[in-house]
Order: C-alpha cells, then structure tokens, then sequence
C-alpha cells in the first residue's frame, strides 16, 4: 500500500527568507555535556614537547590523551567564568 507524503504546513517565501521554521521554540537549548562523543572530531598536530607534556600528564592523572585535554578544555572555560 502506498502512503502518500502530505505537507502538515506550509512556509510562506517571506517567512522562510527570514528563517522561519514551522518548529519554532524560543527556548535555548544547552548541549548535555555528558552526550555521546559522535559530533565532531579533531585531528591535533603536537611537536615532541607537547607530545611528551601530555604523556606525562596522563600518566600522572591516569587518563587518557583526549581525557586530559578535554579536562583542560573544562577547566580553562570555567577560569573565564
């Protein structure tokens, strides 16, 4: 059986030039810092130094590479707060 697709509703051209979406909400969503890790990812050219720096300071802390730079990430967001 075939299902045919219907519109709910429909911009107008003046709206969807504005941004305009028919699922508007004025709320601000924060994103959980608890999410799964599947947004994006980054690729980190390090110099030996900088290698070694965090080598040290996983070992140190017992973490992982990425733990130890998204603890660092963390704690330089809230310094600025």
């Amino acid at each position: 059986m075939i299902k045919r697709r219907t519109r709910a509703t429909t911009l107008t051209e003046d709206d969807f030039v504005n941004g305009v979406t028919t699922d508007q909400s004025n709320e601000t969503t924060k994103p959980d810092p608890k999410a799964p890790r599947k947004f994006k990812s980054h690729t980190l050219p390090l110099n030996e130094y900088e290698y070694n720096l965090l080598v040290e300071l996983a070992d140190k802390y017992g973490q992982t590479h990425s733990g130890i730079i998204r603890y660092a990430l963390k704690q330089l967001a809230l310094k600025d707060n």
